[in-house]
């Protein structure tokens, strides 16, 4: 009976994945083209259709007892470019809905005393894992804010205005801006829904974390605004941005060093003491059992 529980929570499990990774994503397209066709110029509509699972996620993460840690991993998430509904869709997914599957093969495979620290790990590996990877994703938007500055520069100096130097950014320089560009596909669809200008700049720089595009998403506003040139402004951003780099590489490079010092004091101490006191031992040894 136990091997019937375990057997159907893996088929449970292989079955959510399939549906997340492979019919999912097909299930959003679907909508959204729905969604235009039939004009919806509000933007969820255009961004993630009506579907039962986003409204079931909806409610999930409304929920008094989830919305805390709903809220605590939503910035990590949206970091990463997605939606606000599609955070709660993977935050559902993958915080509550696949542990809950592992929990239960756990405690009929293990035990009681197994099947909690299959618990443990079950709830909160997937946390840690979605904080680091919105950390990473955003030191990769932070440099590839960078280039968003050098391209709006140029682009701007040839005489194109900010909604076609983004609209270009977007199409052309996606390898180098593989991150960004999901954020600036986004402000372009917000464009083309018939959205003012500023609160497309807001959704674009909303993460407060990525200074450089915060600090560029100001300056474009300022633009946009009083007429005023960028040129100037954006080398100073990229400068300011650069140098934060530079600061950042020091830190790490000094967390380095204090990392291999203990890296050493706990490996290569104790083998130097052997080589070195090694033969004094033996000697020591020989003179004694003589």
């Amino acid at each position: 009976m136990p091997e019937l529980w375990l057997g159907l929570s893996i088929v449970f499990a292989g079955l959510a994945v399939w549906i997340a990774v492979y019919l999912a994503p097909r299930w959003l397209v679907r909508a959204r083209i729905r969604a235009r066709l039939q004009n919806m110029g509000e933007l969820d509509g255009l961004d993630d259709g009506r579907s039962w699972l986003r409204e079931f996620a909806e409610w999930f993460t409304g929920q008094s007892a989830i919305e805390g840690d709903f809220d605590a991993l939503r910035q990590a998430l949206e970091t990463t470019g997605r939606s606000r509904h599609q955070a709660q869709s993977l935050y559902m997914l993958w915080c509550w809905l696949l542990p809950s599957l592992v929990i239960v093969a756990g405690f009929l495979a293990l035990g009681p005393v197994g099947g909690a620290l299959v618990a443990a790990g079950a709830f909160i590996l997937p946390r840690r894992f979605i904080r680091t990877v919105g950390v990473n994703a955003e030191k990769r938007q932070n440099l590839e804010a960078i280039e968003l500055c050098h391209m709006t520069r140029m682009l701007m100096e040839a005489g194109l205005s900010i909604e076609r130097a983004l609209r270009l950014i977007a199409a052309q320089g996606r390898p180098i801006m593989p991150a960004l560009s999901i954020r600036l596909d986004r402000f372009n669809r917000v464009m083309e829904s018939g959205a003012d200008r500023t609160r497309a700049l807001d959704e674009l720089g909303n993460n407060r974390r990525i200074l450089v595009l915060r600090h560029y998403v100001n300056l474009m506003k300022q633009s946009g605004t009083l007429g005023s040139g960028v040129s100037s402004s954006l080398d100073q951003i990229i400068q300011e941005a650069q140098q934060g780099e530079r600061n950042r590489l020091k830190e790490e490079t000094n967390r380095i060093g204090a990392k291999m010092t203990m890296v050493m004091m706990v490996f290569m101490l104790p083998a130097l003491f052997i080589l070195i006191g090694g033969p004094a031992v033996l000697s020591i040894a020989e003179t004694l059992g003589r």
